[in-house]
């Protein structure tokens, strides 16, 4: 599988990479540990070797199931993990990227992924409580111990980046980018382009939405996180995202590629992204991930799907 380099870091990433989310089991439906661990597996073996996780996802069960699937590997591959999201004694999520915070996680993270050090440690979101200097600072001190090997953010804007590199050597930004979701494009894509930074796209089939298989209406459980945080997923919206995918579709059988291996194409033909954060709960779906790298559209097409999905 292709490989590019990681913003300026010694990183070299694969182009597809493993989104870990559905790993941590809650609010994915029905997830079997098996069927993960056997993804995870294949991955590894059909050369992909970027993991993304987050303690987050499942109270750091994610983070806990990557890390032995990834044990008898761990030098051959990249784990990626994140910071700054906490449950609070309410059942709450709060962003904490305080000096305090990133001391406990970052101990409790080797913990959970059974390793001494991880490749790339992201600032899950900005604090707007604790100044970026101070994380940025303790995080270098987290890369002299040997802890980390590169800082990572993620969901940041142009200007909190700028703040960011002041203090460190941040080499990539992973924020949600795909066919249906382009805001990045405004300012924070061509900002990591200019500076030589690495772009990591999350949920580029939009939370399965670029897939195809969703017809209207919805009919995802309450408590789903896609029904919960979305907002492709909103009553009105989503029947209008719908009409885009057939739009996709119409490209994607000229292929006679499946909308998702389309969806995770597009965003390869992108200068900047390094590797594309894709989501599998079982080793066919990582396939079909894999499967999008294997070929390419065309720059006209790249073009068509940019005029067939803009806002």
């Amino acid at each position: 599988m292709e490989k590019r380099r990681l913003g300026n870091s010694n990183l070299m990433a694969s182009v597809i990479g493993f989104g870990a989310w559905a790993a941590g089991k809650a609010g994915w439906g029905n997830v079997d540990e098996q069927e993960i661990m056997e993804a995870i597996q294949t991955a590894y073996d059909h050369g992909v070797n970027f993991f993304d996780t987050a303690p987050f996802y499942g109270f750091g069960e994610s983070e806990r199931i990557l890390g032995k699937a990834l044990k008898p590997v761990r030098d051959k591959v990249i784990i990626a993990t994140k910071f700054g999201l906490v449950w609070n004694e309410k059942g709450d999520f709060v962003k904490d990227a305080s000096r305090k915070n990133i001391l406990r996680e970052i101990d409790q993270s080797l913990k959970n992924l059974n390793t001494d050090y991880i490749d790339l440690y992201q600032v899950h979101w900005p604090d707007d409580q604790t100044p970026i200097e101070e994380t940025m600072e303790t995080l270098n001190e987290l890369v002299e111990k040997g802890k980390v090997r590169y800082i990572g953010v993620s969901n940041f804007s142009v200007e909190q980046m700028e703040e960011a590199r002041k203090y460190a050597n941040v080499v990539s930004l992973q924020s949600l980018y795909n066919l249906l979701q382009r805001d990045v494009e405004k300012a924070e894509y061509p900002y990591t382009e200019k500076n030589g930074m690495g772009f990591i796209p999350y949920s580029p089939l939009a939370q399965g939405l670029l897939t195809g298989k969703f017809t209207p209406p919805i009919t995802l459980s309450s408590n789903d996180v896609r029904r919960q945080f979305n907002p492709l997923f909103q009553e009105g919206r989503f029947e209008e995202n719908l009409k885009k995918v057939e739009k996709i579709r119409t490209v994607a059988e000229r292929y006679n590629k499946p909308t998702a291996q389309v969806a995770v194409n597009w965003l390869l033909a992108k200068p900047a992204v390094t590797t594309v954060i894709t989501g599998a709960k079982n080793k066919e779906q990582i396939m079909q991930n894999i499967a999008s790298s294997e070929w390419k559209l065309t720059g006209e097409d790249v073009a068509r799907l940019d005029k067939l999905t803009a806002v």
